[in-house]
């Protein structure tokens, strides 16, 4: 009695345990800044933008490939809109993605600077969220 009572329980775990099912989700960012020269204060033209996925996606998040979306434009100004598409195996068990990410600002003969974001602390209207970088100094590298 008590032997199949406990397979009986471990067969219903396992069930449970391997019921995974793929959740795939877009999540919009709205990014905002301005890069300056650390220096000579005067802005950067010509920053890349990119995106690194450290808690959405099960594959993506593993590799941390840069995704690049924008660059600055003449004044140092970044203004881009970024939909994230993503997915991940949910089961019962699993609880929601971390939902990190980073924001690397990169330039020939700068050191590049790398933000880490978490989606729960960042302002939204209820569909984007806002990642407000403000002004970002970068160093020049020594040549």
């Amino acid at each position: 009695m008590k032997i199949s009572l406990i397979i009986s329980v471990l067969i219903s775990l396992s069930i449970v345990a391997c019921a995974t099912q793929q959740i795939d989700s877009v999540t919009i960012f709205s990014i905002e800044g301005r890069v300056l020269d650390q220096a000579s204060n005067f802005p950067l033209q010509d920053v890349n933008v990119y995106f690194i996925d450290t808690g959405y996606d099960d594959t993506l998040s593993k590799k941390q490939t840069p995704v690049k979306i924008a660059r600055s434009n003449a004044r140092g100004k970044i203004a881009a809109r970024f939909n994230y598409w993503w997915g991940k195996k949910m089961s019962v068990l699993d609880n929601r993605p971390k939902a990190t990410f980073d924001i690397v600002l990169s330039r020939e003969a700068y050191a590049e600077k790398r933000f880490h974001f978490k989606e729960s602390e960042l302002q939204t209207d209820g569909v984007t969220f806002l990642v407000n970088l403000e002004d970002v100094y970068l160093v020049r590298e020594n040549e």
